[in-house]
């Protein structure tokens, strides 16, 4: 599931670059719902960021926030817990 995501993700940040803001605005909602369904929570400065740029209707900026940001934020591992850790 994770493959998928990250690659519509890429294909969404294409999208961005091509000019179809458009189109690509009415999915991004989507996308970022299912990373937010699959990892629980985004780093909050990386959706400012993400809002920022589409406030300002900076598509590229947008783009490479998807790209490389949230992708690499959903491939990365999860922190450890540190729940029952005993030190």
């Amino acid at each position: 599931m994770r493959d998928s995501l990250t690659t519509r993700i890429r294909a969404l940040a294409h999208q961005f670059r091509l000019g179809q803001s458009v189109a690509a605005s009415q999915t991004l909602p989507v996308l970022l719902q299912e990373a937010l369904n699959q990892r629980g929570s985004l780093p909050p400065d990386l959706i400012a960021s993400l809002l920022r740029s589409q406030e300002r209707q900076d598509w590229l900026g947008l783009a490479d926030y998807l790209e490389y940001e949230l992708v690499h934020t959903l491939t990365a591992p999860s922190s450890p817990t540190t729940a029952g850790d005993v030190s």
